[in-house]
């Protein structure tokens, strides 16, 4: 049963994005299907093929290791409060927000060595040779998978504004169909807690699941912005080190601690706004309409707990389930998973994650559902991303900027789709072996 619920849901899910290209006859099925066979073979290589799988659980582990210095540095600020075994428990400020300056700082370090650039040469040029994207395309494509929404576009910055409608779609779908190397270190923190284990499991997770939703991303772009144009796509040779940064070392470690300070003081600013606003709406919502109406007690039950009455994540899950459904996930636990998905679409997935956190740690959700959810959470689209894209790509190429602001809302939909696609990719192999 749950192999025919994920299939459902990917067959739905193409069929949907083809409702909404923008030119039907224009779809180049031969780079989707390949989009597809690459988002599921990442998934059977990493998880089955043992060579492979070792590869990854090593990253995973020495992810996790890296992650542990971000600890010595907040240890030596904020002392015991930055302990995860202290008395104290996890505390987020003084545990999580650290790990996204550290990692901002040694990106940036990765960056100037020329490091990165390197790794997201080869994954660009696998994608242009198997998908046929532009070289623009798919240098942004596969920085994504290390780098931001609005940091990956820098590095074909000249070519934006030649870039035809569909290279700028995919651009923007890129962006919000993959995580930041900052934020992935942040979950992986919170998710894994103070575990090493834990935390190696879920970095391979993350990482498994950003580099199946660029493969994604391409796919669902080529399916509602078709290219029209091939004759006028940008300069289709691999170009690295367009913004080549001054100065030494330091200056890198510091220019990418200061960016990570700057992330992780909007992350707390923005979460300290959300979750009150949140807790304010409930109480209307339960202590009001729910009592009410008297509904609380039933939903408490019905839920076994998982939800404290009617509140905005009891509401979001009854919407979104049906998609969980179609992840392959048991009807019993999409309630909660669909509670998940409505957070991280109308809000953000830090509040999306954090409540997965506590899912599975009360144990209300089993491990299968934990890594379809985990994978289903990893990308950037909500609405916010879409104003983030427009004014950060925008800035780059002012002229494009208008253009950007009419694709936002379909480049979104692109990209909550890809996401929904990896997870029933995933949910899929998961029920086969």
């Amino acid at each position: 049963m749950n192999t025919i619920q994920a299939l459902a849901g990917m067959l739905l899910l193409v069929g949907v994005a083809y409702a909404f290209s923008t030119q039907r006859s224009a779809v180049n099925w031969r780079t989707v299907l390949i989009g597809l066979a690459i988002q599921s073979g990442l998934f059977l290589l990493i998880n089955y093929l043992p060579a492979v799988r070792h590869g990854f659980d090593a990253f995973g582990s020495g992810f996790a290791k890296v992650l542990g210095f971000a600890g010595e540095g907040a240890r030596f600020i904020f002392g015991d409060l930055a302990n995860p075994g202290g008395k104290l428990g996890f505390l987020f400020a003084f545990m999580v927000l650290p790990v996204m300056i550290f990692f901002s700082a040694l990106t940036a370090l990765l960056y100037h060595f020329g490091i990165l650039q390197r790794v997201v040469a080869v994954l660009a040029w696998l994608m242009k040779r198997s998908m046929r994207l532009s070289g623009p395309e798919s240098v942004v494509t596969a920085a994504n998978i290390f780098l931001g929404q609005t940091e990956a576009p820098l590095l074909v910055r000249p070519y934006i504004r030649h870039m035809t409608r569909s290279e700028l779609a995919c651009i923007m779908i890129a962006g919000m169909s993959t995580l930041s190397g900052g934020v992935l270190a942040a979950y992986v923190a919170f998710l894994g807690g103070a575990d090493l284990a834990e935390q190696a499991r879920f970095a391979t997770y993350l990482l498994t699941a950003s580099c199946m939703n660029a493969a994604g991303a391409a796919v669902f772009c080529k399916i509602m912005f078709p290219e029209v144009s091939p004759e006028q796509m940008s300069c289709s040779q691999l170009k690295q080190g367009q913004e080549k940064q001054d100065g030494n070392f330091v200056g890198a470690i510091v220019t990418g601690a200061l960016d990570g300070m700057k992330m992780a003081a909007a992350v707390a600013t923005i979460l300290l706004a959300i979750v009150s606003l949140i807790a304010l709406a409930n109480y209307a919502v339960k202590d009001g309409l729910g009592e009410l109406l008297g509904v609380n007690s039933s939903i408490r039950v019905s839920t076994h707990g998982m939800f404290d009455g009617l509140t905005l994540q009891y509401l979001v899950g009854q919407v979104f389930r049906v998609f969980a459904f179609l992840m392959g996930i048991g009807w019993d636990e999409t309630l909660g998973v669909g509670s998940l998905l409505g957070q991280k679409i109308v809000l953000n997935e830090f509040i999306a994650y954090l409540d997965l956190a506590k899912m599975k740690a009360a144990g209300t959700l089993s491990p299968q559902t934990v890594m379809i959810a985990t994978f289903a959470l990893a990308s950037f689209s909500n609405f916010s991303s879409v104003g983030i894209c427009v004014a950060g790509i925008g800035a780059l190429a002012p002229e494009r900027q208008k253009e950007l602001a009419q694709i936002g809302m379909r480049a979104l939909l692109a990209s909550i789709m890809t996401g929904f696609m990896t997870a029933s990719t995933t949910g899929l192999w998961l029920s086969l072996f």
